[in-house]
């Protein structure tokens, strides 16, 4: 038996008010695939606050042996099947609860009634110990996430929402053969986010109701790895963990290259023989400020400029080798050093094999690194064998190309892993588990790490300087591997733009004594030089293959990176991240002389006290 729903056709509603609701949402409606027949019912729905879903479906329990229910399912329950071509089948499903991961806890300590929704909504029992923590640790089989972009807006407005559908949405399973689709729609009508639900086939009265948990995903190995969270596939006996460098177009994808010169015979230019001041084009304030040496001085036109020091990314290389006798403070294709998924992906060059019987990765001052795009399954198996030898399994997942640790989490939940890769493309990295630590006389022992600002004065040969100064940041709480691994403050050391109120400042002169107090089989001599090592061999690296799969030499360029790392118990460095054009307003306080000696050094060919060279090590 079949029922026609058409009545909701004679809706009386403006032609124009329906264009205009279109306008406004149609990158979402084209964006989700929802068909042109259900906008005008949607829209009636939106105005309305119709949700009427349950004159159609009902949620089925399946209880165990005990009584306890165990799972849910939707099924028709209308007297007549509902058909995908009729343009009311769309609806609107709420959401129980939304918020961004680094609130959740605090949040829910808040609210113990929507804790009791969520328990029961998740199957947790009733008498468990912790339902905060075991709601953190099931929410990932029920977790969907979107991102609001906003124009103007801080960097931390680009750190995605997650949501939780209510108890209709979250009983409708999974089916490689889905009959209905499910996706986040942000209603301009009110404000409010809702789960739109239509048809896709008909349904006959009493089936199940079904969505494609990973619609859009044709890849049948990415299926079955993002599916993990709901089958528990073991992933480890089949497939292979040891990884291989990705082939050229993956370097190319979503970013605009460089534009280079037709050949390397362009002129050379020797800044210090020009017989008269350098002139400098910037947009940096601290360059402005504090370039004190006479050698140099502030030009505000392009033309005039011999040096153009700017936060832009810059690209045209190839009118300025060609047309100009300009320096830039830039790189051809130093993205692969600056953007994380690159940078490990050309740290491995030389030795990226798993050793088979203890799973560690090379090179050892890269902590494993798994691309969560291309490399899923590879990073499920690893972690599932891992799992098996009992080796520790806390991992960081961190996007590819965000700064001040946004987006960014710690876990051992592999499930969380997987679906946190639906909120942006990221990298996931083995978690030093066993930092070195820094007695902080107000907290205790705390995490911390080092920066160093490198700076890049040719490819070929190598010449890279490090700055003798480094810098370095703390975390505000006293370390642990406890189930809190959503506190900033024990993790994370990057305190300056939030947790401010804490921030520890201590100069590397005051640093070092303290160290080689603290750290009685440590030298910090020691430890420094095998970071000098690392950083050498990023740089090797990097140029081991032409672009875009490494970096140009181009004698036109200089360059200033922030190099971030941290050291575990045994004092061996990890590298963390590389940064284009870093904060500098720490060294430019704390060293008057900094822009002098970078613009010496990078320009003029100096040497100076301040600068090491590292190019041989």
């Amino acid at each position: 038996m079949e029922c026609n729903h058409l009545e909701h056709g004679d809706l009386l509603m403006s032609g124009a008010l329906l264009d205009s609701f279109v306008d406004l949402h149609r990158s979402q409606l084209e964006l989700s695939g929802v068909p042109r027949v259900f906008y005008p019912i949607l829209f009636d729905k939106l105005q309305k606050q119709i949700f009427d879903a349950g004159e159609y479906f009902g949620i089925i329990e399946v209880e165990n042996d005990e009584g306890e229910t165990v799972q849910r399912k939707v099924r028709v329950t209308s007297e007549c099947n509902i058909l995908k071509d009729d343009p009311s089948m769309i609806f609107l499903i709420d959401h129980a609860y939304t918020y961004r991961i680094n609130t959740i806890r605090n949040e829910l300590e808040q609210l113990p009634e929507l804790v009791e929704r969520l328990s029961r909504l998740m199957f947790i029992s009733s008498d468990a110990e912790n339902k905060i923590n075991a709601i953190i640790e099931h929410m990932w089989k029920f977790n969907h996430t979107y991102t609001l972009a906003v124009d103007g807006g801080d960097a931390e407005d680009r750190e995605p929402y997650w949501y939780i559908r209510d108890e209709f949405g979250s009983a409708v399973e999974h089916c490689d053969q889905a009959n209905v689709r499910m996706a986040p729609f942000l209603s301009m009508i009110d404000g409010q986010m809702y789960t739109l639900l239509w048809l896709i086939k008909d349904i006959e009265c009493n089936e199940s109701v079904s969505v494609d948990y990973v619609c859009g995903t044709q890849d049948e190995l990415i299926r079955r790895a993002k599916l993990v969270p709901w089958t528990a596939a073991d992933l480890s006996d089949d497939i292979d963990y040891q990884q291989t460098e990705p082939n050229e177009q993956y370097f190319n994808t979503g970013r605009e290259s460089e534009k280079l010169p037709s050949s390397e015979t362009y002129s050379m230019v020797d800044l210090t023989k020009l017989n008269r001041t350098i002139n400098v084009l910037t947009d940096v304030e601290l360059v402005r400020d504090n370039l004190a040496d006479k050698r140099f001085q502030l030009v505000e036109d392009l033309s005039h400029a011999d040096i153009i020091f700017t936060r832009k990314h810059f690209k045209d290389f190839k009118n300025l080798c060609e047309n100009t006798q300009q320096f830039i403070n830039q790189y051809p294709f130093e993205n692969i050093i600056n953007i994380k998924d690159l940078l490990a992906i050309i740290c491995r060059r030389t030795s990226s094999s798993i050793d088979k019987e203890t799973l560690q990765s090379y090179p050892l001052w890269l902590p494993t690194t798994f691309n969560l795009t291309y490399e899923l399954p590879k990073l499920i198996s690893y972690f599932q064998h891992r799992e098996k030898k009992n080796l520790d399994n806390h991992w960081i997942v961190k996007p590819f190309n965000l700064a001040r640790s946004i987006d960014t989490h710690v876990t051992k939940n592999l499930n969380s892993i997987i679906r946190l890769a639906e909120s942006g493309p990221k990298i996931v990295c083995k978690y030093i588990d066993k930092p070195l630590l820094f007695h902080r006389e107000e907290s205790g022992l705390v995490k911390f790490d080092i920066r160093y600002i490198v700076l890049l004065r040719s490819l070929e040969p190598l010449k890279v300087y490090v700055y003798e100064k480094f810098w370095l940041r703390f975390a505000n709480k006293p370390y642990s591997l406890d189930n809190n691994y959503d506190d900033y403050q024990v993790h994370f050391t990057v305190m300056n733009y939030r947790y401010a109120q804490n921030l520890k400042k201590i100069t590397c002169e005051e640093f070092v004594p303290l160290f080689d107090e603290q750290q009685q089989n440590l030298k910090w001599a020691d430890v420094q030089e095998n970071i000098f090592s690392m950083i050498h061999q990023v740089f090797e690296r990097a140029t081991m293959r032409k672009p875009p799969c490494g970096m140009l030499p181009c004698h036109r360029s200089r360059a200033v990176y922030a190099v971030d790392l941290m050291l575990d118990q045994t004092g061996q460095p990890y590298l963390l991240e590389m940064n284009f054009m870093p904060d500098i307003e720490r060294a430019c306080s704390y060293y008057p002389t900094f822009m002098d000696d970078i613009f010496r050094t990078l320009f003029l060919d100096e040497s100076n006290s301040n600068v090491i060279d590292i190019s041989s090590k």
